[in-house]
Formats: C-alpha cells, structure tokens, sequence
C-alpha cells in the first residue's frame, strides 16, 4: 500500500522532505522514504486502525516479505542533515573501549550453615 499525502510528514531531522513515520518491532519511530524501493530493507504495512508498522528484512531469523507488506528504504540512508559523529582530535580513530572491571568486594560472603 502506497502511502497517501496526509500519511507524510516533515524529516525529523530537518532536511525537508517527506518521509512516512513507522513504528518498528520494538516500538520505535523509524522514518522510511514516501515511496517503495526494491533495494530498501524494511517491510512496511499499514495496520487495521491505520497505524504504519515496519520490520527489518535483514537477519537470519527475518521472515520473507509478506502479500501485504511492500519494501521501502529507511531515510537514514538518504537523508542529507543526518548527524554525523565528528572525530575527537588526538584520539586515533577506531579504539575499542575498556571494560571496567566490578568493584573488588570488602568483605568475604560467608556460606549459610
């Protein structure tokens, strides 16, 4: 199902363009592009009370694209005001973060007799 101009919103993240607002698996809002795409990896479909629902079609466990869901790209992909990270100078890039260890305990835990 092809989304209708009232389904359309402004880019959350202000690049102006209409993208459909989803709520994901996990209860997430998740904007996708206005029209489908064959190279998008979301199944989108529209529930009986009108709410746009999306679910990824990545992963081993995904299930195939059903009769009633159509393929569209997410706008993260495409949008151009997306936030980018910039790189922390004197740091070099990629460096895995330490784990901190748990706290040494002060006292021995003593077994119940």
């Amino acid at each position: 199902m092809i989304p209708t101009p009232n389904d359309l919103k402004p880019c959350p993240h202000g690049c102006g363009a209409l993208v459909l607002i989803t709520i994901t698996e996990h209860g997430r809002r998740m904007p996708v592009e206005a029209t489908p795409d064959e190279t998008g990896n979301q199944a989108v479909y529209r529930t009986a009370t009108g709410t746009w629902r999306s679910r990824s079609l990545d992963g081993a466990d995904a299930r195939r694209l059903d009769l009633w869901e159509h393929r569209y790209r997410p706008h993260v992909a495409t949008c151009t005001h997306r936030a980018v990270q910039q790189a922390i100078p004197g740091l070099p890039a990629g460096r895995p973060r330490t784990r901190r260890r748990a706290p040494a305990r002060r006292y021995p835990i003593w077994k119940a007799r």
